[in-house]
């Protein structure tokens, strides 16, 4: 299994995960099919190799593109019943919409399953995606990490989390106090911290690979999530985990899990 995060933060978020055969999904679809497009081009994929959607939930960061690359790649649309029942009117002409709840898809080899996050929008879900013995989770929109999703992200081969800001540039910096309590509240965005102190609760020798997504461009800065997050995983011993950060504007490597 490889995955390749081509987007994230408040602009656009999708990630590409494929099998060993080349069979691919997208997990989220917030870039128009152009920008996916060039996107998957500059680590030498393309649309042919995307076999379906997968949506956490309806906010635009997440969903703008999937009407448009449903109806002209013929791709069907994976999201929680909450999801849909507000999806459904942002997508005419799009038929192929299933549902995530309590069901194990299969995309290829790629086994899929979907769980509950806390966050502002109905049915937020996160992944957790299988490749025989190999296993990847996504969550990169939550206020918490419970302890069913700390359940979730357990014996990971590689983990996307969301680190979406810093604590004090957030309270310090130009956004409106509303805002403010909503991002930092347990329905909005996890901190920096969040994410380390998350990480560290279910650290393994078996977990190798840590892509910090949904960073905010205006609350932290890629060095400060870094610094943070891989200075509390190695400082606790975990020194074998890789940790790096997803992008805006342009592509991750292709990792393989």
């Amino acid at each position: 299994m490889k995955f390749c995060i081509l987007a994230s933060g408040s602009e656009g978020n999708c990630t590409f995960v494929e099998d060993s055969e080349g069979y691919g999904v997208l997990v989220d679809a917030g870039l128009s099919m152009r920008r996916t497009a060039d996107h998957l081009a500059q680590v030498n994929k393309d649309l042919s190799k995307i076999h379906a959607m997968l949506i956490s939930h309806e906010h635009s960061d997440h969903l703008r593109g999937a009407a448009v690359l449903s109806r002209r790649l013929d791709l069907p649309i994976y999201a929680s019943e909450g999801t849909l029942s507000l999806i459904k009117r942002y997508l005419p002409g799009t038929p192929q919409l299933h549902s995530l709840n309590g069901c194990c898809h299969g995309f290829g080899s790629l086994e899929v399953e979907a769980f509950l996050v806390s966050h502002d929008a109905p049915e937020t879900m996160g992944f957790l995606i299988r490749e025989g013995e190999r296993r990847l989770a996504i969550a990169t929109d939550l206020g918490v990490v419970d302890l069913p999703t700390l359940g979730w992200l357990q014996e990971c081969d590689a983990i996307i989390l969301e680190a979406n800001h810093d604590l004090d540039m957030l309270i310090e910096g130009s956004y409106p106090w509303e805002l403010k309590q909503r991002i930092k509240s347990t329905l909005g965005h996890l901190s920096n911290d969040q994410a380390a102190e998350a990480l560290i609760k279910i650290a393994s020798p078996r977990l190798k690979r840590v892509v910090l997504a949904h960073l905010s461009q205006e609350n932290n800065r890629p060095e400060i999530a870094l610094e943070r997050v891989r200075g509390h995983l190695h400082g606790n011993g975990h020194t074998h985990i890789d940790v790096v950060v997803a992008e805006q504007y342009r592509p991750t490597e292709v990792f393989e899990v």
